[in-house]
């Protein structure tokens, strides 16, 4: 029977806080049943493996954690990082995302269609910020699934599918599709804590 796990792959970025970490949840689908601790560690390594060349990371770091869909408490399978303790630099907005859909046959279907925030901002070549995203950075960012044998299709291998999984239908839908449209989407949860404020009281 298949089973479908979730992995969260997060980044410090700008420090080590845990409330400033970006991170994306993605579910994978191994089509010939459930797997052991080491086999899910495998597959973690192989996503820090993608993040760390689509980003271009050097020492950051990068931290994937592998997790059963619906256990309750639902806690780690397993888990890999690399850098640990070395926060991503970033002197752009950290709100502003690129997001990469994916989808099966059906991407009206909203129980059918997935969501990835990428961080432009953090690549060491071209402006993330200008009024729209520049041809090479949606290029990057659709690479992320296009692109043969260094995309999300391809973690695992063949006994893997990567998809969507509806946690309201307990039904996974292997994706068929993405794509990425030149607008800037604003991730609020992604911007720093106030470090200060400026007040003003008087008297209408």
């Amino acid at each position: 029977m298949a089973t479908t796990y979730a992995f969260q792959i997060s980044m410090p970025v700008t420090d080590t806080l845990p409330r400033n970490r970006i991170s994306n949840t993605i579910h994978l689908q191994h089509t010939v049943g459930g797997l052991g601790d080491p086999d899910l560690e495998a597959i973690c390594n192989d996503l820090v493996t993608l993040w760390s060349n689509k980003y271009g990371a050097g020492s950051q770091e990068i931290l994937c954690k592998a997790y059963d869909t619906d256990a309750k408490p639902n806690y780690p399978r397993a888990s890999v990082i690399v850098g640990q303790g070395q926060p991503w630099s970033c002197t752009q907005p950290r709100e502003i995302a690129l997001v990469l859909s994916y989808s099966g046959p059906h991407r009206g279907n909203k129980s059918e269609r997935g969501r990835m925030y990428l961080m432009p901002q953090l690549l060491t070549t071209g402006s993330a910020m200008s009024l729209r995203p520049a041809a090479p950075i949606l290029d990057w960012a659709l690479s992320w699934y296009a692109e043969a044998n260094e995309s999300l299709p391809d973690i695992g291998g063949v006994d893997w599918q990567f998809g969507v999984y509806s946690p309201t239908y307990k039904k996974f839908t292997k994706s068929s599709q993405a794509w990425v449209n030149d607008d800037w989407d604003v991730q609020r949860s992604r911007g720093l804590r106030e470090s200060t404020r400026v007040t003003s009281t008087r008297e209408g």
